[in-house]
């Protein structure tokens, strides 16, 4: 039985897109073109016919590795000129960020195999 929805995955793609236009907004290309990628794959995983769960576990086991306490994810700070702007920004991007963790570790409960 299938445990993640389509419309779980897509969510997923839309939170991942809003990231990837905060960082570019902050200047951070690098972060932006991860987390890009990892939208392109969600995308890929939503338009198949049929449900890729292997492919799904790798994208949230990816993604689950930029959380870790080593990676820079968690301590980036954007920048504007403005400083208003910025703190905007970075207000976003604490929020965004907050609900892709909720959203991958959802997902992450709902793909683990379960064994009785």
């Amino acid at each position: 039985m299938q445990k993640v929805e389509k419309w779980r995955v897509e969510e997923l793609a839309l939170v991942l897109n809003e990231l990837a236009v905060l960082l570019r907004a902050g200047e951070n290309s690098e972060w932006a073109s991860v987390i890009s990628h990892y939208h392109d794959e969600s995308k890929k995983i939503v338009a198949k016919k049929e449900f890729d769960s292997d492919s799904l576990k790798k994208l949230v086991t990816n993604i689950m590795n930029c959380f870790d306490k080593n990676s820079s994810f968690t301590n980036i700070a954007l920048k504007h000129v403005n400083p208003r702007e910025e703190q905007k920004l970075n207000q976003a991007l604490y929020l965004t960020r907050a609900r892709l963790l909720t959203v991958i570790r959802d997902m992450e409960e709902r793909i683990i195999e379960h064994i009785h």
